[in-house]
């Protein structure tokens, strides 16, 4: 039986990708570095215009096939883990609990961002951290929300380990995310050949690989030839950890959320932008998110440690 929305829902109805990116930047100041970055990721990951073009479709699966879309792109089929690169992740369950509280409850009088700041506070309460673990995670959960509706939110999570992964505090893995690999003691000598590390799932041991100055990341990720295609079938078999097509920005099928920082990144090429315009999406330079397409490439710096997490593409 379909009940009204709720006054939340209702607002939320009609907030679009820009007023997320508003509120994302609005809570920035809040928000711990460690999930700063990671926060406005998984805006770009969910994008309202993604889900309303899906969900209004009279074919979603034609729509999907049309925006080369793979895996697990529903928000609904990961409402508990979508989440999972975010450090404020291991408060999921409380925050998923909280929003729906507040959101059966929320008022014409409040706004989206203050409603946000009143549960990351109520959790951080409630789990004796700092507020500014929350805001990142808590604004997640308003935005899962409204793609998935009230009544499946308000359902409690599911059983999990929901950031146990994580051994450092925040404070070591914004310092770790900036560091460079140490060079050795003849690593004076390496210029052409350096190697860097790249992670691409911090909160597990082992999940990183080297890469070449100059190198492509998605080449470097075809030398490791563990078998990631049994965790994530969009993987190729024995062709790495990243999901991919054609490792040289042709297709536009690779969704990819740097979190360190991206000074050492090479700028997008002409090839990639083309496929952004393809693919209507919108190019923010300065934005930690490379969208569609490789490579992502060690030049003209050399890329140093550098963290990202393989999107929904």
């Amino acid at each position: 039986m379909a009940t009204n929305p709720t006054v939340l829902e209702t607002v939320l109805s009609e907030w679009t990708d820009s007023d997320w990116a508003k509120l994302v930047d609005e809570l920035g100041s809040a928000m711990h570095e460690v999930d700063r970055k990671a926060t406005r990721i998984w805006f770009s990951f969910f994008p309202v215009k993604l889900y309303r073009a899906l969900s209004t479709a009279e074919d979603p699966e034609a729509v999907a096939k049309k925006l080369i879309l793979k895996g697990q792109y529903w928000l609904k089929d990961q409402i508990d883990q979508s989440a999972e690169f975010l450090y404020g992740y291991r408060y999921w369950p409380q925050v998923r609990a909280e929003v729906a509280a507040a959101a059966a409850k929320f008022t014409e009088r409040e706004t989206i961002p203050g409603a946000i700041r009143s549960v990351a506070a109520t959790v951080a309460a409630q789990v004796k951290a700092p507020e500014s673990l929350l805001v990142g995670i808590t604004a997640v959960g308003f935005g899962t929300l409204q793609q998935v509706g009230l009544s499946t939110f308000a359902q409690p999570a599911q059983p999990g380990e929901y950031g146990k992964g994580w051994k450092q505090s925040p404070e070591a893995i914004v310092t770790r995310r900036r560091e460079d690999d140490k060079p050795g003691f003849f690593g004076f000598l390496k210029s052409v050949d350096k190697q860097f590390s790249v992670t691409f799932r911090e909160q597990e041991p082992g999940c990183s690989f080297k890469v070449v100055h100059q190198q492509d990341v998605t080449m470097a990720a075809a030398a490791d030839q563990r078998d990631w295609h049994n965790k994530d079938q969009r993987c190729r078999p024995k062709e790495g950890p990243i999901p991919v097509e054609c490792r040289t920005a042709a297709c536009g099928t690779c969704w990819v959320g740097v979190l360190s920082p991206t000074e050492k990144i090479s700028p997008p090429n002409d090839r990639e932008i083309n496929r952004w315009v393809y693919l209507d999406t919108r190019v923010s330079m300065g934005r930690p998110i490379r969208r569609y397409g490789w490579p992502v490439s060690s030049r003209p710096m050399a890329t140093s440690r550098s963290s990202f997490r393989p999107g929904t593409g």
